[in-house]
């Protein structure tokens, strides 16, 4: 089932809303998009800059029977199917950057948005949202961005078709979660971990608390981040994560 809107504030606040809805809630694998969205949205309250035809922006509701601790794993799920979409159409490899980044040549092409509603201790649903840059100039993209930025546009030198991206996006998220649910998991992580540009390189890490660096090892069982300091193996359940 799928809700396609020309403009939206956001795509995962919609299918929140959708989700909730107690009379005609959001069923699993439900999706919603966008031509354009106003107040798109990344990690940690950030701006998505989400204009009209230079982009993919969707969001799709998943109803997992998993732990709260194990939502780390679907987006590294929500990741790779993403990723694999990209490929699929453009023959671009793509890698990541833990947890959400897309990343073309080493560049921002994209980006995950997981979040969680928890009821009685128990996950209710998850939107996973996706956000990529498919038709955007380079002058489209901020002077001073947290981290390099690109879209298909800029790296193969031609446009391409939005309603196309999407539709194989949704298709592999689901083909992810569906290999999720028949016991891949192991697989997915190691599939992630082989695409994610960080592991093996030093890293700095800025959570909430703090800012300390080391060099990124792993990613564990539930999907976090394993980081090697000088004193001791931590594990990055949030924050910031950037190349030295």
């Amino acid at each position: 089932m799928q809700r396609h809107y020309e403009t939206i504030g956001s795509t995962n606040d919609a299918a929140k809303e959708w989700a909730r809805d107690a009379s005609t809630p959001a069923p699993h694998g439900a999706v919603v998009s966008a031509d354009a969205q106003t107040r798109g949205r990344g990690r940690r309250g950030r701006d998505w800059v989400s204009p009209r035809g230079k982009g993919v922006y969707l969001s799709t509701v998943w109803r997992p029977q998993i732990a709260p601790e194990q939502i780390g794993q679907l987006t590294i799920i929500t990741a790779l199917g993403a990723a694999r979409a990209l490929e699929k159409l453009t023959a671009q490899r793509i890698e990541t950057k833990w947890p959400n980044d897309l990343l073309l040549k080493r560049k921002k092409i994209g980006g995950i948005l997981c979040e969680a509603e928890i009821k009685d201790g128990a996950i209710d649903f998850v939107i996973a949202g996706v956000g990529l840059n498919a038709n955007f100039a380079a002058s489209d993209f901020p002077e001073r961005a947290i981290f390099p930025a690109t879209s298909l546009l800029v790296e193969t030198g031609k446009s391409w078709p939005i309603e196309e991206l999407r539709d194989s996006c949704a298709q592999m998220l689901q083909a992810e979660y569906s290999r999720y649910t028949a016991g891949q998991w192991q697989n997915q992580r190691t599939e992630f971990i082989a695409r994610c540009a960080i592991i093996g390189e030093p890293v700095s890490v800025r959570d909430e608390a703090q800012e300390y660096s080391g060099v990124a090892v792993g990613i564990d069982e539930n999907g976090i981040l394993m980081v090697q300091t000088a004193t001791a193996s931590r594990r990055v359940v949030s924050g910031d994560v950037s190349f030295l």
